[in-house]
């Protein structure tokens, strides 16, 4: 374990290992998110669990604090493989930085978000990716935080939404057959690959990882269409809003049109939509980065919000010549 430096007002305090009870980092997140000013997504014990299940997600990424046996503080890096610049990269996309409340101000989300890029570092990893919401003070402490520990940072990217409404549809679930999970990840495998060279910055996807991303993850939305020798798939899941009506959420993720024409991709995207509706959906929101034809989603009345994430690439010496100068104009990386 790490001890924390004296000079945070937070005596006998120190950083290990997220001990994995998913429950107690629920209630953290829920009671430290509870303080923004719009609605959060309800981060479950269930979702957390699903994530940390992803292939090669480890607790030695996830550093917290701990007052005897309640977690305070917590932060979590999970791995990617991508393509940049001509070039495969590891790198860690940082999420889920939460301190509860009463040991706010303290300095202890600043220590162990160091604390985790430190690790990452140490692992072998290439560099890091940070989102932030526009407007709040996380982005200044991520580039500040860069600029202390003498790390190079970017911002590449500033995604937009768009979301709808959605009519309540019959609720039913149909588990299908794993022959049909097999070949959707295959499916999925096959469409995302040729990103990887069409784009500044795109994700190369393991077998497991895709699996997991169709399949395994928490509450999963994948839908596929074929046509003439023509495929595209979609991909998403389900989360509540927090609130009284916890009105659940479909966070598209994938988009995949791969060669169907433009009727067809209007297709998958109704049957995407009406499987999320009989999920008990009643909201969709979509982020745009730039590498999917969007044209569906306006014919399906998805509207812009106001809504937008700043991503933030660091990547550790030598490989930092690399970082853009600008924004890149698209990117194929998952956002939460």
């Amino acid at each position: 374990m790490t001890e924390i430096s004296p000079a945070v007002k937070a005596p006998r305090l120190s950083i290990e290992n997220f001990r994995g009870d998913f429950t107690q980092l629920a209630s953290l997140m829920q009671s430290s998110w509870a303080e923004n000013s719009g609605q959060t997504l309800v981060y479950t014990s269930e979702f957390l669990s699903s994530c940390f299940k992803y292939p090669a997600a480890d607790f030695s990424m996830a550093p917290a604090i701990y007052v005897q046996s309640t977690p305070v503080a917590f932060v979590a890096g999970f791995p990617r493989h991508v393509k940049f610049n001509g070039r495969n990269q590891k790198i860690i996309v940082i999420t889920f930085l939460t301190v509860l409340p009463e040991y706010k101000k303290k300095g202890l989300g600043i220590i162990l978000w160091s604390e985790l890029v430190n690790r990452a570092r140490a692992a072998g990893f290439d560099g890091m990716v940070n989102y932030c919401v526009d407007g709040e003070p996380m982005n200044a402490m991520i580039v500040g935080s860069c600029n202390r520990l003498k790390l190079p940072v970017a911002r590449i990217y500033s995604a937009r939404y768009m979301s709808t409404v959605l009519r309540s549809g019959n609720h039913s679930h149909s588990r299908v057959s794993k022959d049909h999970d097999q070949q959707a990840a295959d499916l999925f495998l096959a469409l995302a690959a040729p990103l990887a060279d069409s784009q500044p910055l795109a994700r190369i996807w393991s077998k497991p990882e895709a699996e997991w991303q169709c399949v395994r993850r928490s509450h999963p939305i994948t839908e596929t269409f074929s046509a003439g020798g023509r495929s595209g798939l979609l991909t998403g899941y389900i989360m509540s809003i927090s609130g009284k009506q916890r009105t659940r959420c479909l966070l598209i993720e994938d988009i995949l049109w791969g060669t169907l024409t433009v009727e067809e991709r209007q297709t998958l995207l109704q049957k995407f939509l009406k499987k999320a509706a009989g999920a008990g959906v009643q909201l969709a929101t979509v982020p745009v980065l730039g590498y999917a034809d969007m044209e569906p989603f306006k014919k399906a009345r998805f509207q812009s919000t106001r809504r937008v994430l700043h991503a933030y690439l660091t990547l550790w010496p030598p490989r930092h010549a690399d970082l853009p100068s600008e924004p890149l104009p698209s990117m194929y990386l998952d956002i939460f």
